[in-house]
């Protein structure tokens, strides 16, 4: 049987259109690319601004720590308020890191303090004034952990309203220059270091934990708790290195950008924050890369990143834009 012109035509372009698709699909793995949305936190009084950190609570708690002098952002489920040096007395000069302790407590840290919030009160850490505050993490109801990098860094422990520093002239902390601290199941607490790679803290013994890890760098810049309660930590030549059970995997993302921050999703997707990468996600077998390329994203550097509500993700780029994805 011959085909006319037009049939063939016809099938051609199907062929065509169906190579074009299956060949958008493994460059990307996902199709059709993700759609972001803008998340809005300005209005006739707050400007926009870099934000380098986000604590998600829900929709009635959302902080929001920015680069520079801008403060912080805080939406009460109302309206976004700004916290700045003129109604707190505090610079809060590039916020690295907000939590919230067992007692209700917001911490905030920044490149030179440390602070905290009562919901009614704010109060300085007079002992941080000047240090680089670079990572904060709670453990049970009054235990606090700071990471701090530069000279006198090291490791910062609050307990019993009793602060100690544990620094390499007065205690065997490997290094200065702690990126990002998190603690397991069993609260042993993870250090990402500048210059020793991965360091852990168990039974009150450092240890590094990467020594003997074949790795293209030894600087790491983050780590976070697994869904499983192992450890996930990202280095500035883009490996990954999962830690469990005094065992690892390393994995390599292929860009060779720097992961300057790890997000585990509540069905375990390992996402990864990449300056000059975009957005790298891992689901256990497969690595699915989301750039300006393939899936229409503003920009390849992410800042930060946080779970948000119903499934979201949020994280910021630079620009002072805050995107939202449904994961």
């Amino acid at each position: 049987m011959k085909l006319s012109k037009l049939t063939f035509s016809f099938l051609f372009l199907c062929i065509s259109g169906m190579m074009l698709l299956a060949g958008c699909k493994e460059k990307n793995q996902e199709y059709p690319p993700r759609v972001w949305s803008e998340y809005s936190y300005t209005n006739s009084t707050i400007s926009c601004r870099d934000i380098s950190t986000i604590l998600y609570e829900n929709d009635h708690s959302i902080w929001l720590g920015a680069k520079g002098n801008e403060g912080l952002l805080y939406n009460d489920g109302y309206e976004w308020n700004v916290i700045d040096k003129g109604n707190s007395g505090f610079s809060f000069d590039s916020v690295t890191s907000i939590v919230r302790d067992g007692n209700g407590k917001i911490w905030v840290g920044w490149k030179n303090g440390l602070a905290n919030y009562d919901g009614k009160d704010w109060t300085k850490i007079n002992l941080f004034d000047g240090l680089c505050v670079t990572s904060i993490t709670v453990e049970g109801i009054g235990i606090i952990k700071v990471g701090i990098k530069g000279k006198n860094g090291g490791l910062a422990v609050c307990l019993d309203n009793e602060w100690k520093f544990y620094i390499t002239s007065n205690s065997d902390v490997p290094t200065g220059n702690i990126n990002s601290i998190a603690s397991d199941k069993n609260q042993a607490l993870w250090a990402a270091t500048a210059d020793s790679g991965v360091c852990r803290q168990k039974n009150n013994v450092w240890e590094n934990m990467s020594n003997s890890i074949p790795l293209l760098s030894q600087d790491f810049k983050c780590v976070t708790t697994a869904t499983d309660g192992g450890i996930w930590a990202g280095s500035a030549r883009s490996q990954l290195v999962y830690f469990h059970n005094d065992t690892y995997t390393v994995l390599n993302t292929g860009t060779a950008k720097p992961i300057n921050s790890i997000l585990v999703s509540g069905s375990g997707d390992v996402w990864c924050a990449t300056s000059g990468a975009g957005l790298i996600k891992y689901d256990g077998s497969n690595w699915v890369s989301y750039t300006t390329d393939n899936a229409a994203l503003p920009s390849n550097d992410i800042l930060c990143m946080a779970n948000g509500g119903s499934g979201n993700l949020f994280f910021a780029i630079p620009g002072g834009k805050v995107l939202i994805i449904k994961q």
